[in-house]
């Protein structure tokens, strides 16, 4: 009898990893179309200071001209690996040239939304809220890694509101490579970036990045895997990021863009969701 209960006892657990598994292989639902209608677009002159590399890199996206805008919201979906599990994940991420950023991150299964994950980096600082790992805010340097985060994102998926922003100092390393200086971010903390000889596309952004709140700065690495147009915005469709040149920890799709749109009221109330949202 025994060994009857136990036998029921592990096809269940069997039963119960093998759903579990199996809800994670399901891809995430895309978010709804975003309910936030955006306003004409400028564009200003590529600057005469970029490094060669940059410059090709700008004129190969965009010709002449840059597009420029206040504000952008990103949309798509995302594999996202975490103590060794990889789990699919839907996000919008939201930008404001003048303060920051805000990530919503849903990770589902069987297409449902199970976890969420919120960071916001708000006038340099940051909170992120994370279930299992738990809330971390008031901390300089998750201050400083969403500084970098910040500037890497609109660099790979908007790259022009990086390009054409004066804050930004650029120096030339050689003729398919270039160095970012970002503003609020230590010296070590700038970026390497490498460009495709071939296209002059953006290939990959290598910098020194806090993981956690050690104070201990790890190797980090965001990589192109695919360039391509969408909604009028040639961006960084499909990449992947690394920590200490491990495996990516996360595969990022891009399905929307908008340039020019009001995040003001994401950014105002951190968690939960608001009407820009839905």
């Amino acid at each position: 009898m025994l060994s009857r209960i136990l036998i029921i006892i592990v096809v269940a657990l069997v039963v119960v990893i093998g759903i579990a598994w199996l809800g994670l292989r399901v891809p995430a639902s895309a978010f709804a179309a975003p309910d936030a209608p955006t306003a004409a677009v400028t564009t200003v002159p590529i600057p005469d200071d970029l490094p060669a590399p940059v410059a090709r890199f700008a004129r190969a996206v965009y010709g002449d001209m840059l597009p420029s805008a206040p504000t952008a919201m990103i949309t798509g979906r995302a594999q996202v690996t975490m103590n060794g599990i990889t789990m699919p994940a839907r996000f919008r991420f939201y930008y404001d040239m003048a303060h920051g950023h805000y990530h919503d991150i849903q990770v589902t299964w069987f297409t449902m939304p199970v976890m969420g994950i919120h960071e916001r980096l708000l006038d340099g600082h940051a909170i992120i809220d994370i279930p299992i790992i738990g809330r971390t805010e008031n901390d300089p340097f998750t201050n400083a890694a969403s500084i970098q985060g910040f500037w890497a994102e609109l660099l790979a998926w908007m790259p022009a509101l990086a390009l054409g922003d004066p804050r930004v100092q650029w120096e030339a390393v050689d003729d398919n490579s270039a160095r970012m200086i970002v503003p609020g971010a230590a010296p070590e903390e700038a970026f390497t970036l490498t460009f495709d000889p071939t296209t002059g596309y953006l290939d990959t952004l290598t910098t020194q990045r806090y993981q956690g709140s050690d104070g201990i700065r790890h190797h980090w690495q965001p990589r192109a895997l695919e360039w391509r147009v969408i909604d009028g915005v040639p961006t960084m469709a499909r990449s992947s990021i690394t920590w200490d040149e491990t495996a990516p920890w996360v595969t990022w799709e891009i399905e929307q863009v908008a340039l020019n749109v009001d995040v003001s009221a994401r950014l105002a109330q951190f968690g939960g969701e608001v009407a820009a949202a839905s």
